[in-house]
């Protein structure tokens, strides 16, 4: 454990370092925030923060979790139809994510011992007091929501600069093929994508090339895809037709992209569209027209 927290730790501060802050965010990244809609689905694997910047950047609302409640209690709760958010979904956690529910029972622990002290932690400790937090979901939610005290360091520069190596690390699952063991938290992400592509009219994946420790993940791109290719292909619905899956990726070689065609064997070429020069002008406008993206 003490070494997956070790990685952790230095996943976040190199990520931290690296990942540009709002006023250096790459134009090609700030226009595909403008153009996101709140209709569209980001699915990501990418631990950065980057997008989120990008949308605060250009006055986008967005959410990190995939429902929207109006209203819940104990037993049941009410959908939110309609929401004027662009929704990420990062299923390996991400460098801001802290969860304080060990330290919730810590603070519980000195007050049944009659201290008035606050336990050291550099998130939720004093130490941590002129950070900025928010919590990762928010409105009303179901009592026993894994992410209820899952906290944003919005400053993640500020703390990963402090030397605070092991009294807490970030919530995100650590590169291994073992990654779904520990992702039982976010389980709600992945409810409903065995039937996701059927009614969308638009699909992308950016940067993904399947790789074998995120092996769990091909039967929910599998599913994706499929549905997306087969299911009203074709054919007018509400008025809409499907378009082409966008598929961008950086491959040099015809080698190159013959490995990558042989992992996505799955997908229909003749209903395909693949920009193997990378995420760049060409491919900016078809990644963001589509409805559902899959960024990794």
């Amino acid at each position: 454990m003490r070494g997956q927290s070790l990685l952790r730790h230095l996943i976040g501060q190199i990520l931290a370092e690296y990942t540009a802050s709002a006023l250096e965010i790459p134009d090609l990244y700030l226009r595909f925030a403008e153009q996101l809609r709140p209709s569209d689905y980001v699915l990501t694997f990418n631990y950065d923060v980057l997008l989120e910047r990008a949308l605060q950047a250009v006055g986008k609302s967005y959410r990190l979790f995939p429902t929207r409640y109006t209203s819940a209690d104990r037993g049941s709760a009410i959908v939110a139809r309609s929401w004027d958010e662009v929704v990420i979904l990062k299923f390996h956690g991400s460098i801001d994510w802290f969860d304080k529910a060990q330290y919730s029972e810590w603070e519980e622990a000195y007050r049944r011992a009659g201290s008035n002290d606050r336990p050291t932690h550099p998130v939720f400790g004093e130490s941590g007091d002129n950070l900025t937090l928010r919590k990762l979901i928010d409105g009303p939610r179901m009592h026993n929501d894994p992410l209820d005290e899952v906290y944003r360091v919005l400053d993640i520069e500020s703390l990963y600069q402090r030397r605070w190596m092991f009294l807490a690390t970030p919530w995100l699952l650590a590169p291994s093929t073992m990654k779904i063991v520990y992702a039982s938290n976010l389980v709600d992400f992945w409810h409903g994508l065995g039937s996701a592509g059927v009614l969308n009219f638009g699909l992308a994946i950016v940067g993904y090339s399947l790789p074998p420790e995120d092996d769990y993940a091909r039967q929910a791109v599998y599913s994706v895809v499929t549905n997306y290719q087969t299911e009203y292909w074709g054919k007018e619905v509400f008025e809409r037709i499907k378009t082409p899956l966008v598929i961008v990726d950086f491959r040099q070689t015809e080698e190159d992209i013959r490995t990558f065609k042989e992992r996505y064997r799955f997908v229909d070429w003749e209903r395909a569209t693949p920009y193997f020069g990378g995420f760049d002008e060409t491919s900016l406008w078809p990644a963001v027209s589509r409805h559902i993206h899959f960024r990794f």
